[in-house]
């Protein structure tokens, strides 16, 4: 059953005029709203029309990005009822661009991460490969555990060349997404992130690291953003508890 919740009110009349299709647009607007907490847990979001009054776009513009927003598990969509901000707790979803943070504040978990290496090492055969340079290029290691209410979640890694790694960790890797780094702190125009994903057995150091029994199941999820000009900047592998997560997404024709 939807959420009780009390009504929710039309959105300022601020048609959309960034950069980028209208309902990435909105949907953008709509996650921000939700980030802030101006959307609360369990609130009904505007209907449909005040949507389209409210910014100035068509109903499959709005359909659309609220289509997204629930494939990221930031809303529920209700038939006959409306859309609701998704309420904290349950399993979040990895089919979207919005990094762990950011995903798991917005659930109303407090979020945080622990570098535990950082290392100058040969690529792997998988991250040179991901990122088009010869076998053995040196490259940066970062491992990192992430936790959601103290309790460790996620555990993995990432590759890549040493300047972006220094830039990356001048930052705060402990805090921020790397997806939020590159393009809003370091400035790469982001155009895709390239995807797999497997389940496997937790091995003895993943056990250790998510304080889970040794074959414990996880979710293995291998990301590779790509900037507009086509060129691979990171590799990242990252196990998931699958007692805590689970994998959506959405595919259009």
């Amino acid at each position: 059953m939807p959420p009780r919740s009390r009504a929710a009110s039309s959105p300022p009349p601020t048609p959309l005029d960034g950069d980028g299709p209208l309902f990435t647009q909105l949907k953008a607007r709509l996650r921000q709203d939700i980030l802030d907490q101006r959307l609360q847990p369990g609130q009904k979001l505007p209907s449909e029309s005040q949507l389209q009054a409210g910014y100035g776009v068509s109903r499959i513009t709005v359909r659309q990005a609220l289509a997204d927003l629930q494939a990221e598990g930031l809303i529920e969509t209700f038939n006959g009822k409306g859309s609701f901000v998704t309420r904290p707790g349950g399993n979040p979803n990895l089919g979207m661009l919005t990094g762990f943070y950011e995903h798991m504040r917005a659930r109303g978990l407090n979020a945080r991460g622990e570098i535990l290496s950082v290392k100058q090492v040969a690529a792997s055969p998988q991250a040179a490969k991901a990122l088009g340079l010869p076998a053995k290029t040196r490259l940066t290691r970062i491992t990192i555990v992430r936790f959601a209410n103290d309790e460790p979640v996620v555990a993995g890694l990432f590759e890549l060349p040493h300047a972006l790694a220094e830039q990356m960790l001048a930052l705060d890797m402990e805090t921020e997404d790397a997806m939020t780094l590159l393009e809003t702190r370091l400035g790469h125009r982001l155009d895709a992130t390239h995807i797999e994903a497997s389940a496997l057995p937790a091995k003895a150091t993943e056990a250790k690291l998510l304080q889970v029994p040794q074959g414990t199941a996880l979710l293995k999820i291998t990301f590779v953003p790509h900037d507009i000009d086509g060129q691979p900047l990171a590799y990242s592998v990252m196990h998931f508890r699958a007692d805590r997560f689970t994998y959506r997404a959405v595919i259009r024709r």
